[in-house]
């Protein structure tokens, strides 16, 4: 298994500086040596919703330019891609691509995915998802490259390469798969498969700015200062969430790789390239924890109890809601209404899956924490 995560500074988004990090994350792992002339390469990057590359919410279209040139030159067919949580059609990603700034990769001589089609993936060997869709232009690439945006993340605690992958999955037939896969560990283990079916070539990490406290969208931009490259996406996101003070115990997606044996159990076993240390954040602002081992009664009005006690939940801002309703679209468990341009959460019929907390467009639905949960953590 290969373990090496390389690591280079990069303190903003000047066209020249990201394209010499890109590099200097690159070389030490021979990053694009098996690119050759012809070859068809998908860059999934993270694109998340409309928003401006400022907010740190997708990544940023300076990174992915800056890798587009690098594999042109070597003589690749480049196309770069996402299906954010919305409808996987032309006009809404035509709608991403422009306030995200990712059209700007197709000066480089890089394409748009404009491929809006999907197969169906039997794969008897995951742990999780047996059965899922995957988009078809990653399917037809000769490699995927998993262009990824560090983040906090409301339900996975923190987004990069793996998580990123979910993307994979086509439009809104991602809410369903919060009904399918209802707690942190089989979530997770979903996450881990269709990664693994993906099996990206190479993983980049867009760190420059992360995102902290509210993420994965309505958080605050942070300067981490950092690209990352790996050829094991899971070894790449256990350096980076190790950048916010976080491990196997704190991120599902990495305890489900490390019991799948994909990465060690700790970062001090992975092959650092670069100063890891020098870029770790002490005071990352982490969204609030989810206790999934506390409420995991099988008696189901035990289980209710301690859900009520302990679970967190996503929570709205109605002072600042203006009704926009785009949580209520992407809710899979139609647990939401608006009314006099305010939305409101039904707690009986809310899944926990957060998915109105990513995709708030104003960034006023946060995951709140009980307060049994919160003394807990102070007793602890």
């Amino acid at each position: 298994m290969n373990y090496d995560v390389s690591i280079a500074r990069c303190e903003s988004y000047d066209p020249q500086a990201v394209k010499n990090a890109l590099i200097a994350a690159l070389e030490p792992i021979n990053g694009l040596d098996w690119v050759t002339p012809g070859m068809k390469i998908a860059v999934k990057a993270n694109l998340m919703m409309q928003v401006k590359p400022e907010k740190a919410a997708s990544v940023h279209p300076q990174v992915a330019v800056a890798l587009c040139e690098l594999l042109v030159e070597r003589g690749a067919n480049v196309v770069v891609g996402d299906s954010p949580g919305g409808p996987f059609a032309a006009g809404y990603l035509a709608s991403i691509y422009s306030s995200t700034g990712m059209r700007a990769v197709t000066q480089t001589g890089a394409a748009l995915n404009e491929d809006f089609s999907y197969i169906e993936v039997s794969n008897p060997d995951s742990v999780a998802a047996k059965e899922f869709q995957i988009t078809n232009y990653l399917v037809e690439a000769d490699a995927i490259i998993d262009l990824c945006k560090l983040k906090t993340h409301g339900l996975m605690a923190f987004t990069g390469a793996c998580k990123n992958l979910f993307g994979a999955i086509p439009g809104m037939r991602k809410s369903e798969y919060h009904y399918r896969y209802p707690t942190h560990e089989l979530f997770s283990n979903m996450l881990v498969d269709v990664c693994e079916w993906c099996k990206p070539r190479l993983s980049i990490a867009d760190g420059v700015l992360a995102m902290e406290g509210n993420g994965p969208s309505g958080g605050t931009p942070r300067l981490m200062g950092a690209i990352m490259a790996s050829y094991n996406p899971h070894a790449l996101d256990l350096a980076a969430a190790h950048l916010m003070n976080m491990g196997i115990d704190d991120v599902p997606t990495l305890r489900a790789a490390y019991e799948r044996g994909l990465i060690p159990q700790d970062v001090s076993e992975l092959n650092a390239i670069g100063d890891l240390e020098s870029f770790v954040i002490p005071d990352f602002k982490l969204t609030p924890k989810h206790d999934v081992k506390l409420w995991g009664s099988k008696n189901p009005a035990i289980a209710k109890v301690l859900s009520m006690l302990f679970a967190s939940s996503p929570r709205i801002d109605l002072n600042r809601c203006v009704g926009c309703g785009e949580c209520k679209t992407v809710c899979p468990a139609h647990a939401i209404t608006v009314n006099d341009r305010r939305a409101k959460i039904d707690t009986a019929k809310c899944i926990r899956c957060f998915c109105c907390q990513e995709f708030c467009p104003k960034g006023i639905i946060r995951v709140h924490r009980p307060l049994p949960a919160r003394l807990i953590d102070k007793m602890s």
